[in-house]
């Protein structure tokens, strides 16, 4: 078993399709200019405020698309956070509840949840694809709870926002996460404590044809959607370009077949970017840079979860050739929508007693491996705080969401925390607390993510942003 653990092969390909990428800002002893690989890679992949000139947006099918109108670039820019990704997928419902959606973006960008969130977001404004299959709708958000602040049931097919949210409605943790069994050993034997076979086909059932064909369509507008994935084999970071992928369903003979290995690459770069090394095991894809690699040169790495380089990003397309700055394009200043799908903050390292309650500071004892685990808290932390704050930064114009009430003010006193807000019954705290007891989940918790996809729409039907 020791002998298993030691080496494991690496995953087939699902798909043998050459996803379209970009690296991310490096600073290569080799290139002088950090921002310059993306740079160079990214001329002529951000079409911003002009119809694409891809052959494909040629085809009959395509012929009514109509270029984005003038105006300020808009962008919707979404972060990392697990199972904390109810919360962002709440507040954007909110938000539609109320007519409060961000305008229409020009470029979508995600990293680990918030790549999932992706998709819903880009077609935000169209309607949910008519082929979607939603056998697996579950949980408490599924459910009419009188009490909860957003008592109606969930319903599929009604809009792709409306989806989003019940895709973070889980009964158990099961539903997107497959742990692996035997404990440690086992997790050494399979190189992880889970798979994400179960959110793979989740995945697949909402990224249907339709969904591709809508995709395809907002892509021969201009508008360009990205997921950050990282490297193993190179250790950079990538943006994969999934409006790109999305035209190559309509390249060459085979139709059907062409259609099955697009929506097979566009789910396994989704699970790349969301796949934490330990949580879930990396992935491969074939990738191809945009230029200067000519089509037909292309690599096949394994890939992580983004956030392992960056917690959002952005500042990197302003950096291309295309666009000088954010809002660099005709038509004034971008404005920025931000979600961070997590809290910022980086909570105290601190004991609690017996109960599990009343924390108590500092530490009184440590070992090798609790130490290392607050390290990487720290190094992830400020990963995002980094990321955050350079985007931040270039905003013309920001909204910004965080799970965290940082900022809002209700009635003259600080906003509710998520930990405080109640839904059927309990408070979000309480439905952690009662999942951890129940269900013994290793990473999603499904009444606690309930909990905090309600916290969420409140914040959105509120339009509570934290800047």
């Amino acid at each position: 078993m020791l002998l298993a653990a030691c080496a494991h092969s690496r995953p087939p390909l699902a798909s043998p399709l050459a996803i379209p990428a970009s690296r991310l800002s490096s600073f290569d002893s080799n290139d002088p200019q950090p921002t310059s690989t993306f740079a160079r890679s990214m001329a002529g992949a951000v079409s911003l405020r002009k119809g694409s000139d891809d052959p494909v947006c040629a085809l009959p099918r395509f012929a009514g698309v109509a270029p984005r109108k003038g105006g300020a670039p808009q962008y919707v820019v979404l972060s990392g956070g697990s199972l904390h990704g109810a919360f962002g997928a709440g507040f954007f419902l909110g938000l539609q509840d109320h007519g409060a959606l961000p305008p229409e973006p020009d470029v979508v960008t995600g990293v680990s949840t918030g790549s999932l969130q992706s998709t819903f977001l880009f077609l935000a404004r169209q309607p949910a694809p008519a082929d979607r299959k939603y056998g697996w709708i579950g949980g408490l958000a599924t459910k009419t709870l009188p009490g909860a602040d957003n008592s109606a049931p969930l319903k599929g097919g009604r809009s792709n926002i409306e989806d989003l949210a019940l895709a973070y409605s889980i009964s158990k943790e099961g539903d997107i996460l497959s742990i692996v069994p035997f404990g440690g050993i086992g997790m050494l034997i399979e190189g992880s404590k889970g798979n994400l076979a179960p959110l793979r086909k989740r995945l697949l059932e909402l990224i249907t044809p339709g969904t591709i064909d809508e995709i395809a369509g907002e892509a021969c507008r201009g508008r360009k959607l990205f997921v950050g994935v990282t490297d193993v084999d190179d250790g950079h970071g990538y943006a994969l370009d999934l409006t790109a992928l999305a035209l190559k369903a309509y390249v060459g003979e085979k139709p059907d077949q062409r259609m099955t290995e697009v929506r097979r690459a566009y789910v396994e770069a989704l699970l790349a970017s969301s796949s934490v090394p330990v949580g879930a095991k990396p992935v491969s894809l074939r990738t191809r840079e945009f230029d200067p690699a000519p089509a037909e040169v292309s690599t096949i790495h394994l890939y992580i979860d983004g956030g392992a380089r960056f917690g959002v990003f952005l500042d990197q397309i302003r950096a291309s050739e295309s666009m000088a700055r954010v809002g660099g394009a005709p038509g004034g200043e971008g404005a920025v929508t931000l979600v961070v799908n997590t809290s910022l903050a980086m909570p105290p390292w601190q004991e609690s007693d017996a109960a599990g309650h009343a924390p108590r500071a500092p530490k009184d004892k440590w070992s090798l491996v609790s130490l290392a685990l607050r390290g990487i808290d720290v190094m992830e932390n400020q990963v995002y705080q980094a990321s955050v704050a350079s985007v931040m930064h270039d905003a013309g114009h920001l909204d910004y969401a965080t799970l965290s009430n940082a900022g809002i003010v209700e009635n003259g006193k600080p906003a509710e925390t998520p930990n405080e807000h109640v839904y059927d019954g309990k408070t979000c705290k309480e439905w952690h607390d009662a999942d951890t007891a129940d269900m013994h989940p290793v990473q999603f918790y499904p009444r606690y993510m309930a909990c905090l996809l309600d916290y969420g729409r409140r914040r959105g039907q509120l339009s509570e942003w934290n800047r």
